[in-house]
């Protein structure tokens, strides 16, 4: 009898344990991370998109780039966090050109390769001490006037994260995906040769991709495994 009920425990805490393990490998749906950025000011010059510091930046150097109104990080759709000050955004998209100056234009057009970078900074120069980094590897630029009332959007940037350090114990995973929606300023737009030359736009944005876990969640859940696995040998 004594024997029965030790095989029964055994056979019991075995089953356990599988289950565990189970639910430990099995795949579950990865956490979306979503910053979320205001007060972005863009310039395009008829061939390239920057934004309003320096043309010539990429290097983390906050002097480099233009200042964010706010930056909100939020996991799932729910906030863990918010800036509103050393916070800002350097931004060069090249190859973008012939877009038509006539009323009623929709220019659409897609780059592939590595048509630039979409820098998020948060601190001060010389060196930002937080920052997502991302180079662009396809860019989807829409211009629609309808009206004279101008919009310019970009979307769909399929982006590899270059480097991170973000706060919040956040880290974001690659593929990312970067999009923006703006007004072109009344009055800034150029035109020659029926194309567009020159404008100044502002909107706002949002970077999005896969939250990784830290490595505190993955430790844990193989301690369980461990446990799991020592019950059953003894």
């Amino acid at each position: 009898m004594k024997t029965a009920k030790f095989v029964s425990r055994l056979v019991r805490s075995g089953a356990m344990c599988a289950l565990l393990a189970l639910s430990i490998a099995a795949p579950v749906k990865a956490a979306t991370i979503e910053i979320q950025f205001t007060g972005m000011n863009l310039q395009y010059d008829g061939s390239a998109i920057y934004d309003n510091g320096v043309t010539a930046g990429g290097v983390a150097d906050p002097a480099d780039a233009d200042s964010l109104i706010s930056v909100d990080f939020l996991v799932d759709g729910i906030s863990v966090g918010s800036l509103s000050s050393d916070i800002s955004l350097d931004v060069y998209i090249p190859d973008v050109t012939g877009i038509s100056s006539a009323s009623g234009t929709v220019y659409n057009a897609t780059t592939v390769g590595n048509p630039g970078y979409f820098d998020l900074l948060i601190g001060t120069t010389p060196l930002a001490s937080e920052f997502l980094t991302i180079d662009l590897e396809e860019v989807n630029v829409t211009y629609i006037d309808v009206l004279n009332i101008v919009q310019f959007t970009f979307g769909a940037a399929v982006s590899d994260v270059f480097a991170q350090n973000l706060p919040f114990g956040l880290q974001i995973g690659d593929p990312v995906t970067v999009s923006f929606s703006s007004q072109i300023t009344p009055g800034t737009r150029t035109t020659g040769g029926g194309l567009v030359t020159g404008f100044d736009a502002t909107g706002t944005g949002e970077i999005q991709g896969d939250l990784i876990p830290e490595p505190a969640t993955c430790l844990l859940a193989a301690f369980g495994l461990i446990g799991c696995l020592t019950i059953r040998r003894k």
